[in-house]
């Protein structure tokens, strides 16, 4: 989530990071961002110094009957107090939405606006647009047309589609045999060489996650709709009928337990970086993905992940950045798979 002070302090950086993230002027800017922050704000000081005069005329009326005085402007006062603290608050509940009653529209509108763009991040508006920086071996030649990941798969008998559709419905897949092992066995291999080479700790997290985890690491409100919500039976009781209760989603990846592992916590920059890596299943819905790669491994409901996640200060977030990048490589360059590095445009939505 945006930081609101910081946009005080910068707004035209802000508004020129919107637009080159093809953000309108309309749908947010800092005038508008701002504009709602004060009218918040002003609202919340009038609710605090309302609150603490009628905290401190409720001790009057009390000292004043202690005594077997005549309370009865105090109490008139005291009356109109509460009737103006009723407005305040209605005022601050009627504050514009996003999302209907309830939403709060500064804490709405920051958490769903992207990360403003790194300098070096070209402009540009889909993938014809982003930079290579650099490559890596060279792609293999055919003399043959070759054949999908898929139909080897299932014509070697590794990987069963139509079977487990029967289990779990589309974008599920089951392996068997040597791909199985395969599956583990480079699992461990990063999980290895992350650990005892590069210093990460393995983490086993949980697959579980409560809802404000995922604002945390910006999961929602982005991506609501490609997220799992796992639904509780309550049953009926004296207190009402049966009724399904949402208080977990599954994690689309391991980046979520991984940073929360260090929410709401001070750490001391001696302490830092901090670095974790795991392998978990993840979970997606995929909904933005409806006729794109409906065969194969591509797009799956669930799969495995080795992540890694470093936790460090703003200073030194692009050199462990780039640390991150090189260790990605090095699994790709020990494992003989050529690519690309590449540099995403401003609006790429990958």
């Amino acid at each position: 989530m945006h930081n609101i002070k910081w946009i005080r302090e910068h707004p035209e950086e802000f508004d020129a990071g919107l637009k080159k993230r093809g953000i309108p002027a309309e749908v947010a800017s800092a005038e508008q961002i701002l504009l709602g922050d004060k009218e918040k704000r002003a609202l919340q000081n009038e609710l605090q110094r309302l609150q603490q005069a009628s905290n401190q005329l409720a001790k009057e009326i009390g000292a004043l009957k202690s005594k077997g005085e005549d309370a009865t402007a105090q109490l008139e006062e005291s009356k109109q107090l509460k009737a103006r603290l009723q407005e305040a608050e209605a005022a601050l509940k009627a504050l514009p939405t996003l999302e209907g009653e309830g939403a709060d529209f500064l804490a709405e509108t920051l958490a769903s606006l992207p990360n403003l763009p790194a300098p070096e991040v070209p402009f540009g508006k889909d993938e014809n647009d982003n930079v290579e920086l650099r490559r890596w071996g060279t792609p293999p030649t055919f003399s043959f047309p070759p054949k999908q990941h898929f139909d080897l798969g299932e014509a070697l008998g590794l990987m069963n589609f139509e079977q487990t559709a029967k289990l779990s419905g589309s974008r599920f897949v089951t392996l068997h045999g040597p791909l199985a092992r395969l599956e583990r066995a480079l699992a461990a291999f990063m999980l290895d060489m992350h650990t005892r080479e590069f210093g990460y700790t393995e983490v086993s997290p949980p697959l579980l996650v409560r809802e404000d985890a995922l604002f945390g690491t910006g999961q929602l409100p982005k991506f609501k709709e490609d997220m799992f919500l796992v639904a509780k039976s309550i049953p009926a009781s004296a207190e009402g009928p049966s009724r399904l209760e949402h208080t977990h989603y599954l994690i689309s990846t391991a980046e979520i337990s991984l940073t929360n592992l260090v929410r709401e916590q001070i750490l001391e920059e001696e302490q830092l970086p901090l670095r974790f890596t795991a392998l978990t299943p993840c979970f997606r819905s995929e909904a933005g993905a409806a006729g794109k790669d409906t065969r194969g491994m591509l797009r799956q409901h669930q799969f495995y992940k080795v992540e890694l996640v470093s936790i460090t200060t703003p200073e030194a977030s692009e050199e462990e950045h780039e640390r991150m990048t090189s260790i990605a490589e090095t699994v790709l360059q020990r494992l003989g798979l050529p690519y690309r590095v590449m540099l995403l445009c401003s609006q790429d939505r990958r």
